[in-house]
């Protein structure tokens, strides 16, 4: 078979760009797709998944161990023709020295082929030495390929595929000249979502119809051969969820979640039932407890506020005991309101006696530990918000203790009211089993 990762000098060298243009391409000539994105990135597999047609996976070397990386790996392109897995910011950014998490180790511990995406506006021969800093900095770079990204013209690309083949050795395997018409537009947290996009069809069809002229094909799968993955084995945990029927928000406003959590839960038995904060007026009648994911309730909070039959009957359900799991945008739809940074103020369900208001910074960037029910597990924020007490009562305490690894940092979150438990963090269930019962523990508490 076929697997790559491809990785970006930075971030905003166009690697999902370049990502899904490839995958439509592959797929074209009729490749069975693996798509997988490095890191905790939730907007990437959505695109992905457009392309493809088949759900796209997250491997985290810093969230999961080698076993599960490689099992999940495994498990996710066995009956493929091709994995292609899109990396996280430049090559070697991670955490700390060793670049915990980084698409680089990422190649490391899967011994994966690197492509690498360079972008090449306002730059000539210096291209080069880019190229031979990534692939020399460390032994080994695992950097068998690159594709130049903004390239002015088929003459500068063949200028340049010469130099890097004599200077470097390295296969370059073609080009994106600069369209405006096939970028990806961005907002606060990262790209726009791929349901939000009307254009995508076109875009990515000019995409894909831009590098049949651009891409080598048969010097991409000759960089990119490799042996099948072995399969490993790991013990899932032990636990029948059997009794639990999950309502779990999902649309334009809810649509973080990890393809494997979901399908982890539907392992163990869980019955899943998708519903729109947006647009459904009442939660799916068989549901007994709720998943709200994250995403993006500040960007659509004045039509999250327009159904305010729905936000009700949360409030209601939860007071009345109904146990719920939420993370970060559904920690802010449970809130009293969503601020915006111009202080204007939209009510949301008002479980939690606190309001989210939205800031110009990043307030938590990155991996974090947390501690809860005697568990730690690792864990991710990525949130340009933070929680406002405007009363001086509580409703509700705080249940998870986090800490930044290597650092002096630590804080508390993890809002939890009646059987309901909201936080800030994005949690792996891979990552610790451990956490996933301390969940599903608050779950069961619908079934009792």
């Amino acid at each position: 078979m076929h697997g790559f990762i491809i990785a970006g000098t930075n971030s905003g060298c166009g690697k999902t760009t370049v990502t899904i243009g490839l995958m439509a391409l592959l797929q074209s000539k009729g490749m069975r797709m693996a798509p997988f994105k490095t890191g905790p990135d939730y907007i990437d597999p959505a695109f992905h998944r457009w392309v493809t047609g088949v759900p796209s996976y997250n491997l985290d070397s810093f969230l999961m161990d080698d076993e599960c990386l490689q099992h999940l790996f495994h498990k996710h392109s066995v009956d493929s023709d091709i994995a292609v897995i899109e990396g996280v910011m430049g090559m070697y950014d991670g955490l700390e020295k060793e670049g915990s998490g980084s698409t680089w180790q990422m190649a490391q511990k899967l011994n994966l082929p690197v492509v690498l995406v360079v972008n090449c506006k306002g730059l000539y021969q210096s291209v080069i030495a880019i190229i031979k800093g990534f692939a020399e900095l460390k032994n080994p770079s695992n950097v068998r390929g690159v594709i130049l990204n903004h390239v002015s013209s088929k003459a500068q690309f063949e200028f340049l595929q010469t130099l890097i083949k004599e200077e470097t050795g390295i296969a370059c395997i073609g080009y994106l000249p600069t369209r405006k018409e096939i970028g990806l537009e961005s907002r606060h947290l990262g790209l726009i979502q791929a349901n939000e996009v009307d254009t995508l069809p076109r875009k990515v069809d000019l995409l894909r119809q831009t590098m049949e002229e651009t891409i080598h094909i048969s010097a991409l799968l000759k960089v990119t051969e490799i042996d099948q993955p072995s399969p490993v084995a790991i013990d899932l945990p032990d636990l029948d969820l059997s009794d639990l029927h999950i309502g779990v928000a999902h649309d334009k406003a809810f649509s973080f979640y990890y393809q494997d959590n979901l399908e982890l839960l539907e392992k163990l038995g869980a019955k899943l039932y998708y519903f729109s904060p947006l647009y459904d007026s009442c939660l799916p009648s068989a549901c007994n407890c709720l998943y709200l994911g994250g995403g993006y309730p500040e960007v659509f909070s004045v039509e999250l506020q327009q159904n305010r039959a729905l936000m009700q009957e949360i409030k209601q359900k939860i007071e009345s005991g109904m146990p719920v799991y939420a993370e970060c945008g559904g920690l802010m739809y449970l809130t009293d309101s969503i601020i915006s940074q111009e202080n204007e103020e939209t009510p949301m369900c008002g479980v939690f006696n606190v309001s989210a208001q939205i800031t110009t910074r990043l307030q938590r960037f990155g991996y974090a530990q947390i501690n809860y029910a005697n568990t730690v597990t690792s864990c991710h924020e990525f949130h340009r918000s933070q929680l406002v007490q405007k009363k001086t009562h509580k409703n509700y305490t705080e249940t998870y203790h986090l800490s930044k690894p290597n650092r002096s940092v630590e804080w508390e979150c993890g809002l939890s009211r009646e059987n309901c438990l909201a936080a800030y963090a994005h949690v792996h269930f891979y990552a610790n089993f451990e956490f996933l019962k301390a969940i599903s523990t608050l779950w069961k508490k619908a079934t009792t």
